[in-house]
């Protein structure tokens, strides 16, 4: 989990900056970090998954600090995503077996479709600044 979502994008944006940064050979630009709202507060449910999503907003709103932002014109934002319907329908196991009962009554809680979720992400694009 923490290799996917946190030592992952770590790892593509540190990939990509060169390609963007004004100081070396890009044109500025915008990268988008896909998270969770799990992210945003604690889930005693999903412990391995909530810490991966803290530590992408952690590293995206270091990474979009005034101090990167002035000198290479990159932005970088976090997209909090609620839960989808996609989402939901998987196989959902908690950290600890206890937890499970929770993880299972998530299949009828409110959720938004995948594309939904996507129009959102392109308006938060269109409409972001920094950090």
């Amino acid at each position: 989990t923490v290799n996917t979502n946190l030592t992952g994008m770590m790892n593509t944006c540190a990939t990509v900056l060169p390609y963007m940064d004004r100081q070396q050979m890009g044109k500025g630009g915008i990268i988008v970090n896909v998270t969770s709202v799990i992210g945003l507060d604690p889930s005693p449910v999903f412990c391995a998954y909530s810490a991966s999503k803290f530590g992408v907003i952690g590293f995206t709103r270091s990474l979009s600090d005034p101090l990167y932002y002035n000198q290479n014109g990159v932005a970088v934002i976090a997209i909090c995503c609620g839960p989808t319907k996609l989402f939901v329908d998987q196989k959902l196991t908690a950290f600890l077996s206890y937890g499970q009962c929770f993880a299972d009554r998530l299949r009828t809680a409110p959720c938004q479709s995948t594309a939904i979720c996507a129009k959102n992400i392109v308006k938060a694009i269109e409409c972001s600044r920094n950090g």
